[in-house]
């Protein structure tokens, strides 16, 4: 379905409400803007999605799984090496 939109003499364009609330775009979203072939194409910024998870995983211990994962692995090539 077509959303039609009228642009301003500042060259601002309202996003029809619908599709605000579907691609969850609040005041301040930012949104990228691509020409290509004649079409003027717009899309939610992806890494507005990344930057809202920022810090949410703050004490998730990930880097220490790793190092630990890492040392278990050096072990067992040294094991291999060894033999």
């Amino acid at each position: 379905m077509a959303h039609m939109a009228t642009v301003s003499s500042k060259g601002q364009l309202v996003i029809p409400a619908e599709l605000r609330k579907k691609y969850r775009l609040k005041s301040g979203s930012r949104v990228a803007v691509h020409d290509k072939d004649g079409e003027i194409r717009i899309e939610p910024n992806p890494y507005d999605a990344l930057l809202a998870l920022r810090g949410k995983y703050a004490d998730f211990p990930l880097e220490e799984d790793l190092l630990k994962d890492r040392r278990k692995l050096d072990q067992r090539i040294e094991r291999m090496e060894s033999m």
